[in-house]
């Protein structure tokens, strides 16, 4: 099976960014929890100017998905919690709703993943496995990626989604080598 990162394309000018958001913020923000109190919508600034764009999918600060994006994926994980986050700017009086992206996370990561001292990843590679849904996390690594099977990736590539970038992650074999 055929794994992939969702990334934000960068490549894209004039795109939506929102104000940095504190550590504690992000935390709350992808934990999966069923407390009202933490699923009541975040609130992200932002700053528009005359060229703005609002792609599909933003990385940073944390995992945000437009509406039509939120939709394809609740198809391929019904079940999945979702936070609200709306993204206003002040100045401009707009608001937009997104939604974060709080897959399940997985222990998936190979022996052959290779890291940095602080522990943050240098080479991921994921283990050979059938059963990981098709949009998730990985639970031992500390940066917030998602990642997406073959199947979903083929599948927000058919549509007009704007934003997005596929990085093609190495999986081992069956046999334990990396493909």
């Amino acid at each position: 099976m055929r794994y992939y990162r969702l990334r934000m394309d960068e490549r894209i000018k004039h795109r939506i960014e929102p104000v940095p958001l504190s550590s504690l913020s992000i935390k709350s923000g992808m934990q999966m929890t069923l407390s009202q109190e933490e699923d009541a919508p975040l609130f992200l600034a932002i700053q528009l100017h005359s060229q703005s764009m609002f792609p599909d999918f933003l990385e940073y600060p944390v995992p945000l998905v437009s509406n039509r994006m939120k939709a394809l994926l609740e198809k391929y994980v019904p079940g999945m919690e979702w936070r609200a986050a709306i993204l206003t700017d002040m100045k401009q009086a707009r608001q937009e709703v997104y939604w974060v992206l709080r897959p399940p996370k997985e222990d998936c990561s190979s022996d052959s993943t290779e890291r940095y001292p602080d522990r943050t990843l240098k080479r991921l590679v994921l283990q050979y496995r059938k059963d990981l849904p098709p949009i998730f996390q990985i639970a031992e690594v500390m940066e917030p990626y998602i990642f997406i099977n073959l199947a979903l990736a083929e599948s927000l590539l058919r549509r007009s989604f704007i934003g997005i970038r596929l990085e093609r992650v190495e999986v081992e074999s069956k046999e334990g080598t990396n493909e």
